[in-house]
């Protein structure tokens, strides 16, 4: 992202603010998105809160960030035994999915609530050095991202280590883990 104001007027501003005058003309300022041809105006409060903004506050709090509807297998490993959660659509209802663990039907709310709950402590690029808590692969009904690898690890007491799809993101309250790890087990110890 790209923000700046127009150089021309700018100068014009601060001329007139160093000569004191009443009027200081109003500076025009830009944001552009990459490479994009496109540049758009924006008003002075959005110049300034852009302008303050860091990598980190445009980052997902969420470890896991897509919408849990379109999840449609979960590839669960834990304390090194590998689950496998499956999905139907249901024939009553074409937009509900139908959960699957071997052939038993189970709920998923808890294990949806849970996974919804991993958010971001504090953001880092430290490398995994402990035990991984639980690893997963969701499968999403997305062309453009059909499925996403969270693996969680111990990092202290009251923290775990979020890697997704390979690159180290978050560190994340290790409760939220447990809760996690405790939907997965009532799941797969019924």
């Amino acid at each position: 992202m790209h923000i700046g104001q127009n150089q021309e007027e700018l100068k014009k501003a601060e001329e007139s603010e160093a000569n004191e005058e009443d009027e200081i003309p109003e500076v025009t300022k830009y944001v552009r998105v990459g490479d994009s041809q496109i540049v758009y105006k924006l008003d002075a409060t959005s110049y300034e809160t852009l302008a303050a903004t860091s990598y980190d506050d445009l980052r997902h709090n969420e470890v896991f960030w897509a919408d849990s509807d379109t999840m449609t297998q979960i590839d669960i490993t834990l304390e090194g035994e590998e689950h496998l959660l499956t999905s139907e659509i249901d024939e009553d209802d074409e937009e509900t999915r139908v959960w699957y663990y071997g052939e038993e039907e189970i709920e998923l709310a808890d294990f949806r609530t849970a996974l919804k709950t991993l958010m971001a402590d504090s953001f880092t690029s430290e490398a995994a050095g402990q035990k991984e808590e639980i690893n997963l692969t969701i499968h999403l009904d997305n062309e453009n991202f059909p499925q996403v690898k969270i693996q969680l690890y111990r990092y202290d007491g009251s923290l775990c280590l979020a890697v997704v799809d390979g690159e180290s993101v978050s560190l994340v309250e290790r409760s939220s883990v447990v809760e996690l790890v405790e939907a997965v087990q009532a799941i797969v110890l019924n």
